[in-house]
């Protein structure tokens, strides 16, 4: 038989400190049918050391004729000292003038099976690649299993279910992070722990009395690329509702319809502040009243206490009423400590001191919402079951994996640590809240739907969606229109691949993943699968899932995370937690707010949080980046170069709205919000 020269590309990971072997890397060529092979052969070149980090590694080889292969075969053998793991970012192989390009981004231990970069759904595939997807997926489905069915003892229990990994060095080596995010990470670790220590010694000799006081516990600059005068009038009004309004939990609130029972505001109360021909009734009825109340989400959640003591840490069921006045300013007009007491009702009308003390209650109440719903919930927790499904069941060559991956390969890393840091009962982070983070992500999970992730739906269903009645809600225009180019980018490439709902409903591979994610990972324990379908049947219901998981780890991830440092780095801004139990109307005095604030330790442990969540990585992925060539089609090129001139368009115009504004909304602009959660 005719043999036929062959160049083949190797490339070496260059992330991965020990992506690089010393094994022998051996290569098999399959036809397109599966029917001819080239059999085994050795690539390397004698004296030389291959496959080294970063290198692309190049060799010609004369063997029999198969074609350009439809699947290639990797195989190591002959480590120096045992097994030599490998990570190969990709294989191309030039056969004459054409050529094919085979995406692996995978560690190789042993034996790997590739096909070539076109993406396909199972039942158009050739009966050969179909046995070689379902080959690969029962090998990850070994590889990346659940973690076993929790008991009430275990930290898993009333939770989505994770990824059988107790601790960062439990991972499987793909979820492992590169060199540079482990490094960023430590060294990020490192600066707060050392500025911790030497603001300890500091208030040592100057303990804090004032609020002054609180800056010496922060003094490092943060180059995170957020506006510098984000907390300016704090302790204002204005100040305060403009951090509510378009803050880093700006789904907290919605359009009052109607008072609660247990918030017991009354006309009265606020009718200086309302001004003459109105009242609590018309400004409600006219929807131009807001309500953020934390009763449901706070109340039946444990409290904790303070490091190592029997002192409880106290945070309010606080409720608050806010109104836009004629300037559209987002105003707090009354503030409810204790539902169903009025002697814990407080309005701007009240003394200094007492408004004062009650925002900052409020603003404990704000900070338990936000770290353990709004981020680690709604973000981190929720996205899990979803992204190891999609390493379970999706072979390398789907275009759901193919779309997907950029978006959920990190998570799996800073959750496992997240497991141990935040979420474990006796955690410094954990502690250092004032609300116990597991008791509060049970309760979270307890009555959540999928459609809680989809953003649009909410600021309909919250009222938040009309800009006449709410001005100047920032997050609301820039996440809408991220949005919407989102869906458009993934609208094109779904339907690329699938044309018609009866595609969608043949792809097994697909269904084996909905059926995955809620019965395994969502309703594992009691059959609520939480809205989760465990069967895809239309095109329109595979964009919604992909492109809501897609959203919620890149562009609602970017806003509850990367504005951490700047809401709590001074801590009477936004407290963690409170040493004394919420005043009565009269009680406080400067004497009062100073005791109830955070000591330092309390609050040093949670700058030192803030500031290493809030640290931007070096070598980010921003969207419209994708540094792995998973898709090489030229219609998805073509795709995804409109996805970003949108992108760059919509970041244009946020930049121009941003030229008026006294306080820049930043958070949003698109070439600063990471593909992924991966701190």
């Amino acid at each position: 038989m005719d043999k036929v020269e062959y160049k083949i590309f190797v490339k070496t990971s260059s992330v991965y400190t020990g992506g690089s072997t010393d094994a022998t890397v051996n290569i098999n060529l399959i036809s397109k049918d599966g029917n001819a092979s080239t059999g085994y052969f050795k690539l390397d070149h004698f004296w030389r050391n291959d496959f080294e980090k970063g290198k692309v590694d190049k060799f010609k080889k004369k063997t029999k004729d198969v074609g350009l292969p439809e699947v290639i075969e990797i195989k190591l053998t002959g480590g120096i000292i045992g097994k030599d793991a490998w990570f190969c970012d990709y294989i191309e192989i030039k056969l004459g003038e054409s050529s094919a390009f085979y995406p692996v981004y995978d560690w190789v231990e042993d034996e790997i099976q590739v096909t070539h970069s076109s993406a396909s759904i199972p039942q158009k595939s050739s009966d050969y690649v179909r046995q070689m997807r379902q080959a690969e997926v029962e090998k990850h489905k070994h590889d990346y299993d659940w973690i076993p069915k929790p008991t009430p003892d275990d930290l898993g229990w009333n939770l989505p279910r994770s990824l059988n990994a107790a601790t960062y060095d439990d991972l499987p080596p793909i979820f492992k992070r590169p060199d540079y995010r482990e490094e960023h990470l430590n060294q990020k670790k490192s600066e707060r722990k050392m500025d911790a220590i030497i603001s300890l010694i500091k208030c040592k000799i100057f303990p804090v009395k004032t609020f002054d006081d609180f800056q010496k516990l922060n003094r490092r600059e943060f180059s995170d690329r957020q506006s510098t005068n984000y907390t300016e009038g704090w302790d204002t009004d204005e100040g305060m509702g403009r951090q509510v309004l378009n803050g880093i939990n700006p789904l907290a609130f919605s359009r009052c319809q109607e008072l609660p029972q247990y918030f017991n505001v009354t006309n009265e109360d606020v009718a200086a502040i309302l001004g003459p021909n109105t009242s609590l009734e018309k400004e409600i009825k006219a929807g131009k009243c807001y309500i953020l109340d934390t009763t449901e989400k706070l109340e039946p959640v444990e409290r904790n206490f303070y490091f190592d003591t029997d002192k409880p840490l106290y945070c309010p069921n606080a409720i608050g009423l806010f109104h836009v006045n004629s300037k559209g300013n987002f105003l707090p007009i009354a503030l409810q400590l204790v539902p169903g007491n009025r002697d814990y009702l407080f309005t701007p009308s009240d003394t200094k001191d007492d408004w004062l003390l009650a925002k900052l209650y409020f603003r404990t109440a704000e900070c338990s919402l936000h770290e353990w719903d709004a981020h680690l919930f709604c973000t981190h927790v929720i996205m899990e079951p979803f992204s190891i499904a999609a390493f379970r069941c999706f072979p390398r060559c789907h275009p759901v994996y193919k779309l997907l991956r950029p978006h959920i390969q990190t998570l799996m890393a800073i959750n496992a640590e997240d497991r141990t840091t935040l979420i474990a009962p006796g955690s410094p982070a954990n502690k250092a809240i004032a609300t116990v983070s597991a008791s509060a992500l049970r309760h979270y999970f307890k009555d959540m739907k999928f459609e809680d992730l989809n953003i649009v739906k909410r600021l309909k269903t919250q009222g938040l969606d009309n800009p006449k009645l709410l001005p100047k809600f920032h997050y609301r225009d820039d996440a809408t229109l991220l949005w919407d180019i989102m869906r458009n980018y993934v609208s094109k490439v779904i339907r690329h691949y699938y044309k018609s709902d009866v595609d969608v409903c043949d792809d097994y591979e697909l269904q084996d993943y909905a059926n995955d994610v809620a019965n395994n990972g969502l309703g594992w324990q009691d059959g609520n699968t939480h809205g989760m379908p465990d069967k895809i049947t239309t095109i329109e219901q595979l964009i919604d899932l992909c492109h809501t998981l897609m959203f919620t780890s890149s562009v609602q991830h970017a806003i509850v995370n990367f504005g951490q440092y700047e809401t709590y780095r001074f801590i009477p801004n936004c407290p963690s937690a409170m040493r004394l139990p919420p005043h009565k109307k009269g009680e406080a005095t400067m004497k009062r707010i100073m005791n109830s604030l955070p000591d330092e330790k309390v609050a040093l442990v949670a700058i030192a949080l803030a500031y290493t969540l809030s640290s931007f990585c070096p070598f980010e992925s921003y969207l419209g980046d994708y540094p792995e060539r998973h898709f090489t089609e030229p219609e998805i090129f073509k795709i995804r170069e409109e996805y970003r001139s949108e992108l760059k368009e919509a970041g244009e115009k946020m930049r121009k709205r941003n030229e008026g504004l006294e306080h820049p909304y930043t958070w949003l602009y698109p070439d600063r919000v990471p593909n992924s959660i991966s701190i």
